[in-house]
């Protein structure tokens, strides 16, 4: 029997994360889900976090997208063996925010998925708060919602009345879409029709000239000396997000997107501070010493 797969996109911070899990927590008890997390960056910090929960398998890809030439043989082979382990009812897949999903035609072609995997849905997740701040992967953003069968306009709480002109420039990218508006990711998947997977005839991109960091440490950080030290890099850094060792031991989730920036205790969490930095960086090796300085109480 031929698993549906739903795969869904959007640029970093747009509330993917969110979204699957509404996604989950909507399925709780009806089907069986099986999750695969894909990540530009080395770490994966949604993996960790998805991890806490139960009643699903995960699948983690990292260090770049799978729908790029230099990972799509080996995820092929990865998804084949990974359905046929756990026989989900539901694959729900969360590509790189950096990801070109044209290049996922490539991967349902493949004789190694034939009858076992099939793509039913494409999200695409769209940060309306920050809907344009990269000229520089317009293209990709563009990608991503040509692709999608149901595009969700996330964080539309917060725009106002420029939620209208957002999601008539959605439309028009992409005008054979279902567009719906939300906060929180909070999307009936019900909603969710069998996808028509007509991928816009174009050469997927590569891996973006952009740079993942992660900042590594077993020191302690003050939560103010923490928000000096992303004030620092916002300029340069597009999203952040990781676990973070506060002073008196406890940790905190803490994430960014631009100028936003939140963190949320994890009571549960023990090992070291893991951020993860995504963006245009100058000196990417120096970024490691000046969070090491920040955790200097006389810095």
């Amino acid at each position: 029997m031929s698993i549906p797969l739903h795969l869904v996109t959007g640029f970093l911070g747009s509330g993917k994360s969110s979204f699957l899990d509404h996604f989950i927590r909507t399925h709780s008890g009806k089907s069986k889900i099986a999750i695969i997390q894909n990540e530009f960056s080395s770490v994966n910090v949604d993996g960790r976090r998805l991890r806490t929960g139960a009643g699903y398998d995960l699948l983690e890809i990292n260090n770049g997208s799978v729908f790029c030439v230099c990972l799509l043989g080996s995820f092929i082979d990865s998804l084949a063996e990974f359905a046929a382990k756990h026989q989900p009812d539901l694959l729900l897949m969360e590509a790189s925010g950096l990801s070109d999903p044209i290049g996922v035609g490539q991967v349902f072609q493949s004789g190694k998925l034939k009858g076992k995997v099939y793509l039913e849905h494409v999200w695409c997740l769209v940060d309306a708060v920050n809907f344009d701040r990269i000229p520089a992967l317009k293209l990709r953003f563009e990608h991503q919602l040509r692709s999608a069968d149901t595009i969700v306009v996330n964080k539309a709480d917060l725009v106002g009345d420029k939620l209208a002109e957002i999601v008539a420039q959605v439309k028009s990218v992409n005008p054979f879409a279902r567009v719906v508006s939300t906060s929180y990711g909070v999307v009936d998947p019900a909603g969710a029709k069998r996808a028509l997977n007509l991928f816009p005839q174009e050469d997927p991109l590569g891996r973006p000239d952009i740079q993942s960091v992660v900042i590594r440490s077993n020191r302690e950080i003050s939560p103010e000396k923490l928000h000096e030290f992303v004030a620092r890099i916002r300029q340069n850094c597009f999203r952040c997000k990781g676990f973070v060792k506060l002073e008196g031991g406890n940790f905190v989730f803490a994430q960014g997107v631009f100028s936003d920036f939140t963190t949320e205790t994890v009571p549960a969490f023990t090992g070291p501070t893991e951020l993860v930095l995504i963006g245009i960086f100058e000196q990417a090796e120096n970024l490691q010493i000046t969070y090491d300085e920040y955790c200097r109480r006389d810095f």
